[in-house]
């Protein structure tokens, strides 16, 4: 659901009339709370406080149990809710480990505001990580569409602090996952394109040395295995100006903008991410809280409804059976 605050109990409710049908899904809300939401959008609720529980999953929408301190206030942010929504990505995740659920779905959250309740990560991707008791920067964040799979190498980093971060081994790391995790997925080796991080791919070091010292020489260890493709750097704005991303199924950018930018711009509200490099299967809408629309009941749910596809789609491959978690 996320922060209760944004447009995420929204988009939910409208995503589980979509998808009732193809999906059995379970939410982690506060039952008492949710109600008056749920009547405006027409959705039966049912009450359940074991996962177990669940079941008439087309009639109603279960609702996993989470008492919250504060009323649901659209629009409005309450710090005093911040643990219960950080407490539900905790629960969601445990449920995916431990196979009770097929997949999680989550919301959008307000990170300043977890913060002020303890909340020390990024975001959701490196908060699942600890979760899942990953070793540090295996999880990645996967932005797509119908027409572009581009995974930024820096995620939530300061844009001056990115250069810092590129170098040859951590590319070199990320090249690695992503065709371990597609060929894991979709299996097929991808063809992966990188893009450079200064204008023109840095033109030979005369616009930053990046690409020379740390970005290409990650990129020719790949060159040497016949069994893959790795190419680059590409200057990013070519790159997507001339739709040679069409030629590769997924691209590594640099930094967030650089990946996020031109796949929103490409069909915004299709974009979903989908958490790479984890032992359970995360997707979420490709927006945010959107809190100043959330009192206007207007928001667009089919990035929500994507996800929970995706979702579906992946675990069908892996985990078939299971319950996804929203």
């Amino acid at each position: 659901m996320g922060d209760p605050a944004g447009v995420g109990p929204e988009v939910l409710l409208k995503s589980y009339k979509k998808a009732r049908e193809m999906h059995n899904l379970v939410a982690i809300s506060d039952f008492d709370k949710f109600k008056s939401l749920a009547k405006r959008y027409d959705v039966p609720l049912r009450k359940i406080n074991h996962i177990d529980e669940a079941k008439n999953f087309e009639n109603h929408l279960n609702i996993l149990n989470l008492n919250y301190p504060r009323d649901f206030s659209p629009g409005e942010f309450d710090v005093e809710n911040a643990s219960s929504v950080i407490e539900s990505i905790r629960i969601g995740t445990e449920l995916c480990l431990k196979n009770k659920v097929s997949a999680m779905v989550t919301g959008p959250i307000n990170k300043s505001i977890l913060r002020r309740k303890g909340f020390k990560f990024s975001g959701h991707t490196d908060y699942l990580e600890n979760l899942c008791e990953c070793e540090k920067d295996t999880a990645m964040m996967m932005m797509l569409n119908r027409y572009l799979k581009i995974i930024p190498l820096t995620i939530h980093e300061p844009l001056n602090q990115v250069s810092s971060k590129l170098k040859e081994q951590v590319i070199g790391k990320k090249i690695t996952l992503i065709m371990s995790e597609i060929k894991k997925y979709f299996h097929k080796m991808p063809k992966i394109a990188v893009l450079g991080f200064n204008p023109h791919a840095g033109e030979n070091g005369q616009i930053g040395n990046e690409e020379i010292l740390e970005i290409l020489p990650a990129i020719m260890k790949f060159r040497r295995n016949n069994n893959c493709v790795v190419d680059g750097p590409f200057p990013a704005d070519g790159f997507f100006g001339s739709k040679e991303y069409k030629n590769y199924d997924v691209t590594l950018a640099m930094y967030h903008d650089q990946a996020l930018v031109p796949l929103k711009l490409l069909a915004f509200s299709d974009t979903i991410n989908f958490t790479l490099g984890l032992p359970i299967i995360r997707t979420s809408p490709g927006h945010g809280t959107g809190v100043d629309i959330a009192k206007d009941f207007k928001a667009d749910c089919n990035s929500f409804y994507q996800a929970i596809l995706f979702a579906g789609m992946m675990s069908s491959l892996i985990k078939p059976g299971r319950i996804p978690l929203v």
